[in-house]
């Protein structure tokens, strides 16, 4: 076989590595002394491991080691192995990803921490579903951060809980919940306010009171505003734009059933 060949099968295998949530960023293929490497990061420890291997990650494994005529080889490089994986096992969870994250998009609530997806107890569908999820909203997350043609509409699909986009991650979010037993959110952005500190604002899913006054020095992952019902947690808006802070704002005449009952 050709080396393109070779490196054809390489990549439909770790692609379906990344697809499983057990790689994460992003990879390099390099021949050095006629072997074909890859450099990539795993999401957690055992990631490489043939027991969180999807039914197409296997088959696509039983090629490479046909062309191959070898098994992969794996070999961790990092002077910093942690000593054991991030467990979804905290009070809460949540969703959350940005243009420039590589790791994991679910996070724990006490620590902020990013769970490995191949842990999670779904199925490899719905791995594959959060895998998926993450790609399109960092796309739209680079979109609006680009300040382009496309910026108004990047920024309406990350910041209203009825978009299609927050719609998937809410629906994940419940698939989670519902498999974990722990109360998992969906992260929900806010940039415009219509004024400073935008505290007494409603939640953009039922309009009740969502406010939680957090001190100046909290952690990261202690959102000021949380809705139980709806399972969304958010920001202050930081710029002032009356026009731009109508999205993602409570409107009762758009009432719709999304991510949840």
């Amino acid at each position: 076989l050709q080396n393109l060949e070779l490196e054809d099968f390489a990549e439909n295998y770790i692609t379906s590595l990344f697809n499983g949530g057990q790689l994460c960023g992003e990879y390099f293929l390099t021949w050095i002394r006629g072997e074909l490497t890859c450099q990539t990061l795993l999401s957690g420890l055992g990631g490489n491991k043939l027991q969180y291997h999807s039914q197409w990650a296997e088959a696509y494994l039983k090629k490479v080691e046909k062309a191959f005529g070898r098994k992969p080889v794996w070999k961790i490089r990092d002077d910093k192995v942690p000593k054991r994986n991030i467990t979804w096992s905290a009070p809460t969870l949540y969703l959350f990803t940005h243009a420039f994250n590589w790791k994991s998009p679910l996070c724990r609530s006490d620590t902020g921490e990013a769970v490995p997806i191949f842990l999670l107890p779904v199925d490899f569908q719905q791995k594959e579903d959060l895998v998926r999820w993450q790609s399109e909203y960092v796309l739209y997350d680079r979109l609006w951060l680009n300040s382009g043609s496309l910026e108004i509409p990047a920024y309406k699909e990350l910041a209203d809980p009825k978009s299609d986009l927050s719609t998937s991650g809410r629906d994940l979010c419940a698939i989670i919940e519902k498999a974990t037993s722990v109360p998992t959110y969906y992260f929900l952005m806010r940039y415009s306010a219509p004024e400073p500190g935008d505290d007494n604002r409603p939640c953009p899913g039922c309009g009740q009171a969502w406010g939680y006054p957090q001190p100046p020095d909290a952690p990261f992952h202690h959102w000021p505003f949380r809705c139980e019902h709806c399972r969304l947690v958010s920001t202050v808006g930081v710029e002032i734009n009356s026009r731009h802070a109508r999205i993602g704002q409570w409107n009762p005449s758009r009432r719709k059933k999304v991510g949840r009952k």
